[in-house]
């Protein structure tokens, strides 16, 4: 089964339908989500989707309505076994929340334990966000989206980390990145509905795409990102 390991579901127009798409497209979905609060609902309405794993975020760029449930995050992560959207962003939208959103992120790291998929945002925040990653050790984690050049990457797979990459990420400057990174660290996402309204046709066209990059076999490319997704788990 192909896993989209980085979409917003309940962000789409039609959370419920959209959903349905990737069941109907035999496809599993890590569903990042910005709060606690989001995560709760998705984890009511959700329920019946097996292969729709709703994630516990706390999303940087939320970091004044994320001070109010750092308590909830806490006592939810007891039993997520999917952690994200969570990390730093230190561009020009967020730098102005940088204290809050380390302070947030130092208060929930301890809470998220062993054994789970974090999906981590890190926009002009790597080093930072590593840095906070290994006094807590957590880890492995997967970056999402990430935008930093071959060498921090090299850094990262060397800590043992992972990265999830989309289409965009096939077509311009990042396009290095998949050389840089072994394909033992990567996974693939949408990122939806930011990046795309049809998120399961995009991760098939990920998948494609890396068949012809990697010069192997569509079910060989589907195996291998099955396996790295599997052992993409803190402290394993």
């Amino acid at each position: 089964m192909r896993i989209d390991s980085h979409c917003h579901i309940d962000m789409f127009n039609d959370p419920i339908a959209t959903a349905h798409a990737y069941e109907n497209a035999h496809m599993g979905c890590v569903m990042a989500t910005m709060l606690p609060s989001h995560y709760q609902v998705a984890l009511s309405h959700l329920k019946p989707f097996k292969e729709i794993r709703p994630a516990l975020g706390m999303h940087p760029l939320r970091a004044n309505e994320g001070k109010k449930e750092i308590s909830m995050f806490k006592t939810l992560a007891l039993s997520a076994e999917y952690i994200g959207e969570i990390g730093l962003d230190l561009s020009a939208e967020g730098h102005s929340t940088k204290e809050l959103q380390v302070e947030i992120l130092r208060s929930i790291l301890p809470a998220i334990g062993k054994g789970k998929f974090v999906t981590v945002h890190s926009r002009n925040a790597h080093t930072e966000l590593s840095n906070i990653l290994d006094y807590f050790k957590i880890g492995p984690v997967c970056f999402h989206y990430f935008i930093g050049g071959p060498q921090e990457a090299e850094k990262l797979v060397v800590k043992g980390h992972y990265f999830s990459i989309n289409h965009l990420m096939l077509k311009n400057k990042h396009r290095n990145l998949i050389d840089a990174v072994p394909r033992d660290r990567i996974l693939v996402e949408s990122d939806g509905p930011f990046l795309t309204k049809q998120p399961w046709s995009m991760i098939n066209q990920v998948y494609n795409e890396l068949s012809n990059i990697w010069r192997i076999d569509k079910i060989d490319v589907d195996k291998l990102l099955t396996d790295n997704f599997s052992k993409c788990r803190t402290n394993l």
